[in-house]
């Protein structure tokens, strides 16, 4: 992924602890740790889930190398641009919603793109929506985001058949900036929706529109 104007990290021993990124403090709820290999079956557990991918069923992961290849891009995105996608469990603070401590339910975060921009993103196990916990994980995305770089884009693409995705990304500061046809192979007349926390570059959008 490209990340010319990012703070850059070396992968290098994960037992190194000079080279670990620092890690957020928890939200009121979640746990949040650099998605990485050993993260793997959870992962897959997850994306698995037919459920989980009930606005793009193409998306779903039918073998772990795929579910491996996104931790991958994560671990990439985490070692060049300094942030990337998180592993979501719970804390303590959680149990109220019968869920105990450490409880693994599923990924979220930041990307670095092509675009050098920022992508906002989750993937959480059907079980946990409708619970705020992508609201929670988001606007700890964007603050996270924010504070390694003050001057980068952070942006969302959704699709027009998950509204609740675009709540979220307007509960945690984004506005709705393009609508239009969308290239995901899903049901015919499915729009395409980019939100943004600023405006944005033509190119950046130009990048923005054909991945939607």
């Amino acid at each position: 992924m490209n990340a010319s104007r990012a703070t850059h990290l070396t992968r290098t021993d994960p037992e190194d602890s000079s080279t670990v990124p620092p890690l957020p403090e928890p939200t009121r709820r979640l746990a949040l740790t650099p998605l990485r290999l050993v993260d793997v079956d959870d992962v897959f557990r997850v994306f698995s889930n037919a459920a989980t991918w009930r606005h793009l069923p193409s998306g779903r992961h039918t073998d772990r190398e795929q579910s491996r290849r996104t931790v991958e891009d994560a671990e990439d995105s985490w070692a060049t641009a300094g942030l990337g996608p998180w592993a979501i469990r719970v804390t303590e603070a959680s149990a109220s919603a019968g869920l105990p401590a450490g409880t693994f339910i599923g990924t979220g975060g930041v990307t670095m793109t092509p675009a050098s921009v920022w992508n906002l993103g989750y993937r959480l196990s059907p079980e946990n929506w409708g619970r705020g916990f992508a609201t929670e994980l988001a606007h700890a995305a964007v603050d996270a985001a924010s504070a390694l770089d003050a001057d980068r884009p952070v942006t969302a693409r959704v699709l027009s058949n998950n509204p609740a995705s675009g709540t979220v990304a307007v509960r945690a500061g984004l506005s709705l900036i393009w609508e239009g046809p969308s290239t995901a192979t899903v049901e015919s007349g499915m729009w395409g929706q980019i939100y943004s926390d600023r405006d944005v570059s033509p190119s950046e959008m130009e990048w923005l529109v054909a991945n939607v």
